[in-house]
Order: structure tokens, then sequence, then C-alpha cells
């Protein structure tokens, strides 16, 4: 049931921040970031420039995921599409298709 909604949401920001913090990670090492006394040729620039780029395109999208969960009158809505879902799915599987008057046993 939690393919779509809040739930969806937060795990979704969850996954943005690991990628964030692997593309930073990712860029440090490129910069030359802990690589003292290592022997490696540094990177064209167009490729510390592609991932810099990129960790914009994910931050920005990790303050839209933010807002989203943080945003009261989506959440509100979001959560009467659920409860309005889960209602259509008892209903379909009921019977009698009465469902939520009576409520199913």
């Amino acid at each position: 049931m939690f393919h779509y909604g809040y739930h969806k949401t937060i795990q979704g920001l969850g996954r943005i921040a690991l990628d964030v913090a692997d593309l930073q990670m990712q860029i440090d090492l490129l910069g030359g970031i802990g690589r003292q006394g290592m022997l490696f040729q540094q990177p064209p620039n167009a490729v510390v420039n592609q991932a810099k780029n990129e960790l914009e395109k994910l931050k920005s999208k990790s303050y839209s995921f933010t807002v989203q969960t943080l945003d009261a009158d989506h959440v509100s809505r979001l959560m009467v599409f659920v409860t309005f879902v889960s209602t259509w799915l008892v209903r379909f599987a009921d019977p009698a298709k009465k469902h939520p008057n009576p409520p199913v046993k």
C-alpha cells in the first residue's frame, strides 16, 4: 500500500540523502582531498564539473522532497487520498460491496 504517499516520499528523501553523501565523497576524491601521498593523475575538470552539477541536481531534488514533507496541506491531501484508495480497495474485496457502512468483518 505504501508505493504512493507520505511513506514513499520519506523513503525517497532518505535515498537521495545517501546519494548526495556518496557523490560528495566522489567529488572530494576527484578533487584531491584525501589523496595525499598518492601518485594519481588529476581528472579533467569536465568530470569534476559534471559531478558537481549532478550534486546540485540531487540537492535540489532533496529540497523539493523536504518541502513536500513539511507542507501541511500536501500531507493532509495525501492522507485523504490514501484513505480513499484504502477504502476503495476494501470495498472492492467486500462481497456485499457496502464497505464502510457496515464495516467488513
